[in-house]
């Protein structure tokens, strides 16, 4: 079994937040492995080699798993304010600061995220092979026409950082005067108000609705949240949409 980087110790200790904070302990010698100051954040060990300021790490073997509809307005972000995160009211402290976001909403698009301490449950639920499709409902300013809807179904071309990238081929559905179900197997940056825009609207509001077969809570109210066992999330693998 590989032995865990240095960086995954610390954020498993709850003592850091973020990378920075777990470079900053480590610039100034403050953790040691075996008595020794190490710098390198990725070095691999065993965390009962490891000290923060002579005492010895403790990790954090609770895993926690919540439901959230998430509110327009909050950032996904650690390090920005407001952040979801500020709204998971947990006494334990070591718990609150592992916390994370499986994968990301614009600050500006409302719905279903997941949030957790769980490392290993985040990389399998973003591995593209697993072809998880996000379903979004989307509000926009006028109809969209037939041949747009099917440049949606094959792909079209929005900029990622600078560079035009090809989007996978999507599902969409008129489901209202200007509304629309939107599925998507990506999550590029603002991607689907980028495809909106090269489909001539103006996208009004966007709300995500579910994670492969994982769906919001009914009644579950924007800044609300439920905690779920690891095994409810076995719904976003089972392949009905």
């Amino acid at each position: 079994m590989n032995k865990p980087r240095l960086i995954q110790i610390l954020k498993r200790s709850g003592l850091v937040n973020t990378r920075e904070e777990a470079m900053k302990i480590i610039k100034e010698g403050r953790v040691k492995i075996d008595g020794e100051p190490i710098y390198d954040i990725f070095y691999q060990t065993r965390p009962h080699r490891v000290t923060i300021d002579g005492k010895p790490v403790k990790l954090v073997e609770e895993m926690v798993y919540y439901l959230m509809n998430k509110p327009r307005g909050y950032s996904c972000q650690k390090m920005d304010d407001p952040n979801v995160l500020d709204l998971i009211k947990i006494e334990n402290k070591e718990i609150r600061n592992m916390l994370f976001t499986v994968g990301r909403l614009d600050v500006d698009t409302s719905g279903l995220i997941i949030i957790t301490n769980d490392g290993a449950i985040l990389h399998k639920i973003l591995k593209p092979e697993f072809d998880i499709w996000k379903t979004y409902e989307a509000t926009v300013d006028k109809t969209i026409y037939p041949e747009k809807l099917e440049k949606f179904r094959k792909g079209l071309i929005i900029e990622v950082d600078g560079k035009e990238y090809k989007t996978l081929p999507a599902r969409i559905e008129k489901r209202g005067q200007f509304e629309y179900e939107i599925q998507i197997q990506e999550g590029k940056k603002r991607q689907i108000r980028k495809m909106l825009e090269i489909a001539g609207v103006a996208c009004l509001k966007l709300h995500r609705q579910k994670i492969g077969g994982l769906e919001l809570p009914k009644g579950l109210k924007e800044g609300q949240y439920i905690e779920v066992k690891k095994e409810d999330l076995k719904k976003i693998f089972r392949r009905d949409n």
